[in-house]
């Protein structure tokens, strides 16, 4: 990891601190914080961060698309998606959903976002604990963030406590407050790119994959 290369204009990257919804944590515990695995799966888990370690790891360059209209290509390392649900046993995924509870803080309270479980699966949806050959920040979502890449970062819950599979697609905070779509996907159209420093507009929806 020590020999990746570094992203060009990150320092230019608008800060996620804005956007982060529930406002983050001042501190983590990894000694007590796990990531609880609930709702419709053949057996709920608790997995320290430890044990997302232990799984088997990826590291992807893929971008990611704020709401707001930027974007920037990184390379994240973390767990499939997948590999979790097919641990915990999830039958039908294709008639489920995903809620993602985050930690949040007692000011705040937490943050949730539900998202489709099988499109997520398909789209090879990450739990990332590290970008850039360093482990996430508290803007980026440490210690653990969920992100689905043909999605809006708003669907895309940070400092994650918990996934709960569930027959129900339910409004997240941002959807009731600011009306964004329940879908979240991501629409064709002219985004500043960070790392290339230029505006950029792309024709498809879904992951931003040709540059």
């Amino acid at each position: 990891m020590s020999d990746l290369i570094p992203t060009k204009n990150l320092h230019r990257k608008p800060s996620s601190l804005r956007y982060y919804q529930d406002g983050p944590p001042t501190s983590i515990d990894l000694t007590t914080w796990r990531l609880q695995i609930t709702g419709l799966v053949q057996k709920t888990m608790a997995f320290s961060y430890t044990d997302i370690l232990k799984l088997p790891q990826v590291e992807e360059n893929r971008r990611m698309v704020c709401v707001c209209n930027w974007s920037i290509r990184r390379t994240w390392q973390g767990v499939l998606l997948s590999e979790i649900i097919k641990i915990a046993g999830v039958l039908e995924p294709e008639k489920l959903f995903l809620k993602q509870t985050s930690i949040g803080t007692p000011e705040k309270g937490v943050y949730e976002a539900t998202i489709p479980l099988e499109s997520a699966i398909n789209r090879r949806t990450m739990l990332i604990h590290s970008v850039d050959g360093e482990v996430l920040p508290i803007e980026q979502g440490y210690p653990l963030r969920l992100l689905d890449f043909g999605l809006y970062g708003y669907k895309n819950v940070k400092g994650l406590s918990k996934l709960e599979v569930t027959t129900e697609y339910e409004l997240g905070e941002w959807e009731r407050k600011a009306g964004y779509n329940i879908n979240g996907i991501i629409k064709p159209k002219k985004y500043w790119i960070v790392d290339l420093a230029k505006w950029h507009f792309t024709p498809q929806e879904g992951e931003i994959t040709e540059f």
